[in-house]
């Protein structure tokens, strides 16, 4: 059915060498090495260029491909998968009370588990390699499996709700209970095979966590080294919510409020943060992830990234969830933010490589995890996606640069191999690990009972 993950690459397992493609290293000075050799060992990138491979290294022929870090995504939410085309034409609150909500609230350890292992199947598929997934209520613990199964590197923890309006009742946990059972998966999923999974605490947004669960949060984090990874700025019907709830406070004023911003915090969105909000929050731990189609889909606007990233803030990227942006495939995410950041500010504002690092590099800092992946260096783990030669659009004049060639040309049908930890996951466009026929027979099964048990019509 699944095939399960070793728990780490083993020194016994052959280096593997990739021969003779364009490595795009997004590395400081954004480095590109045409017709160069990539050795791998034990999961780490060993060399570049013309390295001496040892004598019984694989190779593997990426001539004329182009070889780049695997894609981050910062923000996600594999748990909404099946959910694809259900909540249609909705600003953000009704399309969560309507529809998303129930949806969720259906949920059990097996109907989450099959969703999320169809959500990490397309975006391995999709050349992404590290997801931080906000998590789900009902069917957390399915869906920290599902993650783990994949070999996906991850952030990810339990959705954290305890209050709002609409919230279904089975989502609405009491605060002590909700705490004590996200530090129980914590402990039970944290650096989970290879040390690929690491928990992170995922308050939904303002309107649905109650003081005392921010408080909880904030001392959570404080106790276990645990980032925090939540909604905010998404909408001005949000905002708006929310200062009629806190006392005329936005999401900023109040996470500083209640020592939120002492902590880890990455905001998915952040399309309406100010300078006000920047300047409060550039000293410490922040990022903003950015979700272009799913702000769009859902009218919420367009962020502007140049004024967030001119603070310093380190800004990353994701699909959000396919039930809002309808695909999980970075690339497109990648040119849209490209495309959105010239209308807004002019077509020499935003390049190609400032869109790449997005989903690599910057990405990387965005989830602190820049020391380990985001980059083509010696030393670092051998996260990679190779891109298939011989495709039309990504054919090109040998003076183009080639990240241009990506960000606006690349898409999961340019995806050829994608390595984790320089483990093939995806060889030749085909998944290595997962029986993805099996996964959409189950998934058919659940979603069908996951509907029903939901009580809305469609």
């Amino acid at each position: 059915m699944i095939l399960k993950e070793d728990s780490a690459p083993s020194a016994a397992e052959p280096p593997l060498l990739l021969q003779g493609g364009t490595l795009l290293t997004l590395d400081a000075g954004a480095t590109v090495l045409r017709g160069a050799d990539l050795l791998i060992r034990e999961g780490r990138i060993a060399s570049l260029g013309v390295p001496e491979a040892p004598p019984d290294t694989r190779v593997l022929d990426v001539s004329g491909c182009l070889v780049l870090p695997g894609l981050i995504q910062g923000h996600i939410h594999l748990g909404q998968t099946f959910f694809r085309g259900l909540a249609e034409e909705r600003r953000l609150l009704s399309w969560l009370r309507e529809r998303i909500w129930p949806l969720e609230a259906a949920h059990d350890d097996e109907s989450a588990y099959w969703c999320s292992l169809l959500g990490a199947a397309e975006c391995l598929l999709s050349g992404t390699t590290t997801i931080q997934d906000i998590g789900i209520g009902p069917g957390a613990r399915g869906l920290l499996q599902a993650i783990t199964d994949s070999g996906l590197r991850a952030f990810a923890g339990q959705c954290l709700m305890d209050s709002g309006d609409g919230l279904p009742e089975a989502m609405r946990l009491d605060t002590d209970a909700a705490l004590a059972a996200t530090e129980a998966l914590g402990d039970h999923f944290e650096d989970g095979p290879g040390g690929r999974l690491r928990y992170v605490l995922n308050p939904r947004f303002v309107l649905t966590c109650s003081d005392p669960l921010w408080v909880g949060i904030r001392e959570l984090a404080s106790r276990r080294g645990w980032p925090v990874h939540t909604h905010a700025l998404e909408q001005r019907d949000e905002t708006l919510a929310v200062r009629k709830l806190k006392g005329g406070r936005d999401e900023i004023e109040y996470f500083a409020d209640q020592g939120v911003l002492a902590t880890d915090l990455r905001i998915a969105h952040g399309v309406w943060i100010t300078g006000a909000h920047l300047n409060r929050v550039r000293e410490g731990r922040f990022s903003v992830v950015h979700c272009p189609s799913s702000n769009l889909k859902l009218g919420s606007g367009i962020a502007d990234l140049l004024a967030i990233r001119r603070t310093g803030v380190p800004v990353g990227i994701g699909t959000d969830a396919t039930a809002c942006s309808n695909q999980l495939d970075n690339f497109a995410e990648v040119r849209l933010a490209a495309l959105l950041q010239k209308v807004r500010h002019g077509p020499d504002a935003f390049s190609g490589l400032d869109a790449l690092r997005l989903a690599t590099s910057e990405g990387a800092r965005a989830l602190n995890l820049q020391d380990e992946i985001g980059s083509i260096e010696p030393g670092k783990r051998a996260d990679l996606v190779v891109l298939a030669a011989g495709r039309p659009e990504l054919w090109a004049a040998p003076q183009a640069d080639p990240h241009d060639l990506v960000a606006f040309g690349a898409s999961r049908a340019t995806v050829r191999h994608v390595l984790i930890e320089g483990r093939l996951k995806v060889e030749d466009g085909r998944l290595t690990r997962l029986d993805l026929a099996e996964i959409y027979r189950q998934s058919e099964r659940h979603l069908g009972e996951l509907i029903r048990r939901s009580g809305i019509e469609l």
